[in-house]
């Protein structure tokens, strides 16, 4: 029941700070969309920067817990990169509104000095995307290439990709955009007769 309680907090806290941005939004905004007292808010949460925090911190966790259920669930390295371009996507897809907010009012630095959690588990996605372009490689399907490059490369393509889509910049289906992000890697990483 307790935990039901954050859950929703949290998520009330998710649109108020979508909508209103994160300076604007009070703890009794999201409170009244949590159906909440705001004195409930503090039983969970420190302040508004603790409750910001805490959404960013258990997002960037289920971010990693999916790329880990789709490495585990897929062995073909082609199929496993085709997986994380979808998933990726439908994650931005999804959060489009606080992911934007967050892009809007947080630089890359300041969301580093936030949690030291946070650059822990941007460091693990990064592992994750790096291993599976190695085993890639050892597996013959992909050409000698350098994994971290590659990874830090793929992320930063889906990532502006997702976001260009979402904005209305892009005109294209989430479909066209997997399957272009794809092609792109895979055209220019896939080992001969791999195809």
């Amino acid at each position: 029941m307790q935990q039901d309680k954050r859950q929703r907090i949290l998520a009330a806290a998710a649109d108020t700070f979508a909508t209103q941005g994160f300076h604007q939004a009070t703890i009794e905004q999201i409170a009244d969309a949590a159906g909440v007292g705001k004195g409930t808010v503090y039983l969970y949460f420190q302040n508004k920067q603790g409750l910001f925090d805490a959404l960013l911190l258990e997002s960037s966790q289920r971010v990693l817990s999916r790329t880990k259920e789709v490495v585990q669930a897929h062995t073909n390295p082609l199929e496993r990169i085709r997986m994380l371009t979808h998933m990726h996507l439908q994650i931005l897809k999804q959060n489009y509104p606080l992911m934007q907010m967050i892009m809007r009012e947080f630089s890359p630095d300041k969301l580093k000095d936030l949690r030291p959690e946070l650059e822990q588990h941007m460091r693990e996605l990064m592992a994750l995307y790096t291993l599976v372009l190695e085993e890639g490689i050892a597996a013959g399907c992909l050409r000698q290439h350098n994994p971290q490059v590659i990874a830090l490369a793929f992320l930063g393509a889906v990532n502006q990709v997702g976001a260009n889509l979402n904005n209305g910049r892009l005109q294209a289906s989430l479909n066209e955009c997997e399957e272009g992000l794809f092609q792109l890697f895979i055209a220019g990483l896939q080992k001969e007769g791999n195809l």
